[in-house]
């Protein structure tokens, strides 16, 4: 949570003013050329007008403090609120009409209080969308007002450096490719006459073996059901991000996005059955671990994560070559098409061919 008090405030004339301040300048003119005390008073009547709408307008805001509070993290994609506590400390005198002006859309209402009581507070919510992973800054908010004429308005300005992480975008990945993937070979599988494991149900989808039918389970639903396999007894996976850069490929940024988003995606899908997973990238390495704690390092590592030109070529093949002796299976996620389907991964670790995943 951050806030703010003592900003300095400042005014500008809105379009009523505007017109005002050209009216009275017209009046200035007619009473000079015409010398009519009635123009005077005219002229002195508009005038007072603008100057106590100014100082309304500003007493209006004088006392507000300003606090909000925001997410930890959120999914590439959502809309999340951003929580905006407006104080009002004057002992006597309420504030009217104070709006939350967003700073990426500028002149933009983004939430508005009616009135805030004396020695009371209101609890507004400002939306915001999150388009890019990564860390994402807030923008400055606005605090302003017209009361109570709208000739004049005084704002008052935010600045913090409060940050909201993106995770990359999470989909319902099957699994299957990752189980068919070769690896883990000093692990004995245990096979029954129907396969690996049995792990959950789900709807048939061309392209299943249909020795995995379970026959009964779809004459009494009506709809052909398969058994979804695990990997046996070997329920490790560690994932290997490729985060060299492509030079070749235009678009290389859009295809690296979606790289993470299924590294993020199935890796998900793992953990919420209850397998044990870890992350290998160029600067950073999770050890294999289960539950939502794992989720969400594993999360927070994809967030922050960004392609580089760096030669981890090294570090990469030894770590790969001391997984290679663990009953675990490695798996290799690039955005370079080219690997799709090949054993280009370090110490020829099979890079993840996205075209074989399918979303469940």
């Amino acid at each position: 949570m951050s806030g703010s008090r003592g900003n300095s405030t400042r005014g500008d004339l809105g379009w009523p003013g505007v017109v005002m301040a050209i009216i009275a300048a017209l009046l200035l003119v007619s009473a000079w050329n015409t010398g009519e005390n009635l123009l005077y008073i005219v002229l002195g009547g508009v005038l007072s007008l603008l100057v106590l709408s100014s100082f309304l307008a500003w007493a209006n805001l004088a006392g507000l403090s300003f606090e909000r509070e925001a997410p930890h993290a959120v999914y590439r994609g959502d809309t999340f609120l951003v929580h905006a506590t407006i104080r009002n400390h004057k002992r006597l005198l309420p504030s009217v009409s104070v709006r939350i002006e967003n700073g990426v859309l500028s002149g933009e209402t983004a939430a508005y209080a009616l009135k805030i009581p004396a020695r009371s507070a209101v609890l507004l919510e400002v939306e915001h969308e999150a388009l890019r992973r990564g860390v994402m800054t807030l923008p400055e908010y606005t605090v302003a007002s017209a009361f109570p004429f709208g000739f004049s308005e005084r704002r008052r300005s935010l600045r913090d450096a409060q940050e909201v992480l993106v995770y990359p975008r999470v989909r319902n990945l099957r699994t299957a490719a990752v189980e068919r993937m070769p690896g883990a070979r000093l692990m004995p599988r245990q096979r029954s006459n129907d396969g690996d494991e049995f792990m959950s149900l789900r709807e048939y989808v061309p392209g299943d073996d249909i020795r995995l039918i379970a026959w009964r389970i779809s004459a009494r639903v009506g709809t052909w059901m398969v058994r979804e396999m695990g990997m046996g007894n070997v329920r490790s996976v560690v994932f290997f991000l490729d985060t060299a850069k492509a030079p070749q490929l235009p678009d290389f940024e859009e295809r690296f996005e979606e790289a993470v988003e299924i590294t993020a995606s199935i890796a998900v899908s793992l953990l919420s059955r209850q397998y044990s997973v870890g992350l290998v990238l160029d600067d950073a390495q999770l050890p294999l671990g289960k539950g939502t704690s794992q989720e969400g390092r594993i999360l927070e590592l994809l967030a922050r994560v960004q392609p580089d030109e760096g030669e981890h070529a090294v570090r990469l093949a030894n770590e790969a070559r001391r997984l290679q002796g663990e009953p675990v299976r490695l798996v290799c996620v690039s955005a370079d098409p080219e690997k799709w389907g090949q054993s280009a991964g370090p110490e020829g670790i099979r890079v993840l061919d996205p075209g074989d995943v399918l979303h469940a």
